[in-house]
């Protein structure tokens, strides 16, 4: 009958968008935005209504210019209200909330002020303007006592600004309205900063009642679980959250952390491998990426740990604790270079980085030279410089002072460290070392033994004390201590080297090839090992094994005398004269040669070497 009302296209857009037909809805609201055109005169619809349309499609843009020019004269109340909801989306608070106050001139005493009140107030809190805020709030609960939205926004207001009486606020909001599930939420954050984690999680799950397919509320019931430690419930949580909507990337990161601290391993990589899957913020991708790396290391896998963090390192190259890690990655893979570098990048980030010259210098100090042990001195006194009372750059400086035989400067070194930190356990090892070093048996013992209370569970810190207990003649006791090593870790290389020499000592060979063996599985490079194998092999009559051993190791080492020496033993028994000649002609010039080794234990286990 009327085909030409714009207002009743507009009716049915609304219903049928009140019944979810989207599509419909669109259409008929496009068609009632075309009508001014289509029927310029038979229909004129006002600038609010046209505003009104254009709201609907989302031409934000238009729906302000369009306003603005209908307030202009004379003001229309539903007008500025929709300006003002409209500068709200678009971000305008300020200009918001000009609207707002000019559509409370109309509005005053009307009960409706309550609501342009709070969306005021809104506009103040999105600007961090609280206090304002604040009083916006308390006008529209004055206005409206029955605005529960009012009250809860007050409450946050009040939280933020750490006014206790927010949790007041929230119970009267519940009070209102008790089907708000948002509110529980807000008063499980207030009850989480006071600590009261029982009654925060308590207040979640009365919203997950309220709303259960609420992926909010799991998530932070979730988290709520996982400050108590309760790994599990927090585990069951973020599943529900991930049930509910499974391309959540912070449930899938949270439920990686939970499998990550309960040591299963393999659904935490799972976990964060689908984090970086979705569709993420560069700072989610960078704290999985960084967590990754943490995790491949406690599983040993340093390769894949240092993909991760070059891949974090590309993400973020201007984090210099990112390089630090990388730099001990590198280290620890033995890329000595490339672990030199990233710690000189770290350094050019932060100059003011102690941590980063202290893994400069320990890398420098691997590489075996005078030039470089130099550098290395360096940038532990540039640590030292930075933060003098760093006992990590003492106890580097003081193992770089034992490479350069100043033992009593190094002994200088661990003690003021000790003093800086009496549970310094590294201190008391390098002390122990540079007492033995000193001829002071009795010393070394007990600083291992104080380093061992400190951290019991040292396969490397057992280890030395049996070495020492080997250099004050109780074998037995240096062998228990040896296989407590091997108990803590089966991969301790050190370990199985020196119980190799105690059985060799007590020529049970066939033992000590076992273990010298299993020693050099693991990854040691010393040629001592080899050495010694050889000559138990040649002990049990093994010669092609000990001449292929002799060999390998000369191989590492070609200058060591004590090979050849001992590889000419081999071919005198076997009346090989002319091979014995050669080769104690070729150990002579060698003789006087010394090597320095970087390591003070390294110098340790070879003076236990059996010619």
């Amino acid at each position: 009958m009327k085909p030409d009302d714009q207002l009743l296209y507009i009716m049915r857009g609304q219903y049928l968008c009140d019944m979810e037909r989207f599509d419909l809805a669109s259409f008929y609201i496009h068609y009632a935005a075309q009508m001014d055109k289509a029927f310029p005169a038979v229909w004129e619809s006002s600038l609010v209504q046209q505003a009104a349309i254009q709201a609907f499609l989302g031409n934000d843009s238009k729906v302000i210019n369009q306003l603005q020019a209908a307030t202009n004269t004379p003001p229309s109340l539903h007008g500025l209200l929709l300006l003002g909801k409209t500068q709200m989306k678009t971000q305008k608070f300020s200009e918001a909330v000009e609207s707002f106050r000019k559509a409370l001139t109309l509005l005053i005493p009307d009960p409706e002020a309550a609501e342009v009140f709070y969306n005021i107030g809104l506009c103040y809190v999105a600007q961090d303007n609280l206090s304002q805020a604040l009083d916006a709030f308390n006008g529209a609960v004055k206005i409206n006592p029955n605005l529960a939205d009012a009250y809860h926004q007050r409450g946050l207001c009040r939280m933020r600004l750490g006014q206790p009486e927010s949790v007041q606020d929230f119970n009267r909001a519940l009070a209102v309205d008790p089907s708000c599930f948002q509110v529980y939420l807000s008063r499980a954050a207030f009850y989480e900063d006071q600590g009261r984690f029982a009654k925060a999680i308590l207040n979640c799950t009365k919203a997950i009642q309220v709303q259960p397919k609420s992926v909010r509320a799991y998530l932070q019931r979730g988290t709520l679980k996982f400050c108590r430690r309760m790994y599990s419930g927090a585990v069951e949580d973020f599943t529900s959250a991930i049930q509910t909507d499974d391309t959540c990337s912070f449930a899938y990161y949270n439920r990686g952390v939970c499998y990550h601290h309960m040591k299963q391993h393999k659904l935490a990589l799972r976990d964060y491998g689908i984090v970086l899957l979705l569709a993420n913020g560069k700072e989610i991708d960078l704290k999985v990426l960084i967590n990754r790396a943490l995790l491949h290391v406690e599983l040993n896998d340093c390769h894949n740990a240092l993909q991760d963090l070059k891949t974090a390192s590309g993400k973020c190259p201007e984090d210099p604790a990112i390089f630090h890690a990388l730099g001990v990655l590198h280290h620890r893979l033995g890329n000595l270079q490339d672990s030199v570098g990233t710690y000189s990048e770290a350094v050019r980030l932060k100059p003011l980085f102690p941590e980063a010259y202290i893994g400069r210098g320990n890398t420098l100090m691997d590489y075996g030279h005078a030039e470089a042990d130099k550098r290395a001195q360096r940038d532990f006194l540039a640590a030292l410089h930075l933060n003098p009372l760093s006992p990590a750059a003492r106890v580097s400086l003081g193992y770089n002072l034992q490479d350069f035989g100043s033992f009593q400067s190094a002994w200088n070194q661990f003690t003021v460290a000790i003093d800086l930190e009496p549970g310094c356990w590294e201190a008391f090892e390098g002390r122990a070392l540079v007492n033995l070093r000193m001829k002071n048996s009795y010393g070394a013992f007990h600083d291992i033994n104080t380093a061992l209370k400190h951290y019991p569970l040292s396969d490397l810190l057992h280890t030395n004390r049996g070495v020492i207990r080997q250099f004050l003649g109780d074998r037995a006791s240096a062998m228990k201590d040896y296989q407590k090593a091997i108990s803590l870790n089966p991969d301790c290389a050190p370990a199985f080297f020196n119980a190799a020499n105690l059985y060799f000592y007590n020529r049970q060979f066939e033992q000590a090839c076992q273990f010298y063996t299993r020693a050099l599985e693991l990854g040691s490079s010393d040629d001592s090992a080899l050495l010694n194998r050889a000559i138990a092999h040649a002990m049990l009559q093994r010669i092609p094994e000990a001449l292929q051993d002799f060999s390998m190791a000369l191989g590492i080492n070609p200058l060591n005398s004590h090979i050849f020496f001992n590889r000419a033993n081999v071919y005198c028994s076997l009346n090989r004269y002319h091979l014995a000649e050669k080769d104690l002609t070729q150990g002579t010039p060698c003789s006087s040669h010394c090597l320095r080794v970087s390591k003070c234990h390294q110098e340790l286990v070879r003076q236990m070497e059996v010619f």
